[in-house]
């Protein structure tokens, strides 16, 4: 019986993905045959099953690209592409009928929003790999410390195009995951050396994927609601809802102190010290260029 995962690989999303990602297909072709399948008299539990294959599929194949490449960023823009496809054509528009199109979540199906995405992205988040075992999104799915790296530089990509275009209330904006990552950093210096290295990587390529946007947020002080942006247990007495300049330095010097830990060690781990020091680095100029 097949996996989970083989079952997603094998599904005809995830193989008109691939297939873009390692050009066998046009851009086109790929947003044609994922979009197609939905028209508007498909059902919605049909829609549903459908899209939770189709955002599977992309997470999957997302965490199984290096961050740094250039079919991460070629994903990236795929989205984008996917968002601006229009909704399911009516088959009664020649007609002059005015029947509405098919109701999904209590509203007209359209691909801008991204339906069900976010619900797919928080699964894969809570997946991280201190947790995979317990909270996997596909069961026997063993996920790794890069995927989880890829996966949350996917997230900063998406936040930082969707930032920099100023779109209000962008379903692409996953600046809260940016918090939620960089938070690990929020303890005291004394215990900064038993921080689990994914968690620093992820924090730091979050930083150096989407610096710009995230200082600019602490300046401006976007603030969320609840305890959603709550501090670390370093920093619960703050009351922080949110960014701040003052989080930002915290980050900032938990960075500077995980680089010379780092440099203390005989083993020293290459994928933790290269991002560790880009993420210094450019805190440093993003800080320095916009006092």
């Amino acid at each position: 019986m097949p996996t989970a995962k083989q079952t997603i690989e094998s599904s005809p999303q995830y193989l008109t993905l691939t297939s873009f990602t390692n050009f066998q297909s046009t851009e086109l072709t790929a947003l044609s045959s994922l979009t197609s399948s939905i028209t508007p008299t498909t059902p919605s539990t049909t829609i549903s099953t459908y899209l939770e294959t189709l955002w599977n599929s992309f997470l999957l194949l997302v965490c199984q690209t290096e961050w740094s490449s250039l079919t991460h960023t070629k994903l990236a823009i795929f989205v984008q592409r996917l968002q601006n496809q229009p909704p399911p054509p009516s088959p009664f528009d020649e007609q002059n009928d005015n029947t509405p199109l098919p109701k999904y979540n209590d509203t007209e199906f359209t691909w801008s929003q991204l339906p069900d995405l976010n619900i797919y992205i928080r699964d894969w988040y809570n997946f991280s790999p201190p947790f995979s075992q317990s909270s996997t999104p596909l069961p026997g799915l063993v996920f790794s410390k890069d995927e989880w790296i890829n996966l949350n530089a996917f997230l900063a990509t998406l936040t930082r195009t969707s930032l920099s275009a100023e779109i209000p209330k962008s379903p692409t904006d996953y600046s809260l995951y940016a918090i939620w990552s960089l938070r690990c950093l929020e303890v005291s210096p004394e215990t900064l050396h038993t921080l689990d290295p994914a968690d620093i990587q992820t924090a730091a390529v979050w930083i150096v994927t989407a610096k710009t946007e995230i200082y600019k947020l602490c300046k401006e002080g976007k603030e969320y609601e609840g305890n959603l942006a709550r501090g670390g247990e370093g920093f619960s007495e703050k009351g922080w809802k949110g960014f701040s300049l003052e989080r930002w330095t915290v980050w900032e010097d938990a960075f500077k102190r995980l680089l010379e830990l780092e440099n203390e060690k005989e083993d020293v781990e290459i994928g933790v010290i290269r991002l560790v020091r880009q993420a210094t680095v450019v805190m440093r100029m993003v800080g320095a260029s916009n006092p």
